[in-house]
């Protein structure tokens, strides 16, 4: 019994840790983009749910998502993980070929 006890507390305790972190990164991000070829705006929607949408211009890919400390983690349909860093309401990511993407929060 004080088995089963400190298992549902430590289950409590880690949905109360990760679901604590999202809210504060939930919302639209536009990319800032000086080089671009085209003039479509590149962004991205993160849900409190753990699910996301990268678009640009009129198509979208969905991925899941979570943080972890000052990383945001993207998980890929194809199973690829991109790793962003998280400061200030702007994420920082780098794609691979090497190009590099800022997020700043819109709403």
């Amino acid at each position: 019994m004080v088995c089963f006890r400190l298992l549902l507390f430590c289950l409590i305790l880690a949905v109360m840790i990760g679901c604590g972190q999202k809210p504060a990164y939930v919302g639209t991000y536009i990319a800032d983009i000086e080089d671009s070829p085209s003039n479509h705006e590149t962004s991205l929607e993160l849900k409190e749910t753990g699910v996301g949408a990268w678009k640009v211009g009129d198509d979208e890919v969905a991925f899941s998502w979570y943080a972890k400390g000052d990383e945001l983690r993207i998980n890929t349909k194809n199973g690829g993980v991109i790793v962003a860093d998280i400061d200030n309401g702007v994420i920082h990511c780098t794609l691979p070929g090497s190009k590099d993407l800022r997020f700043r929060k819109v709403k």
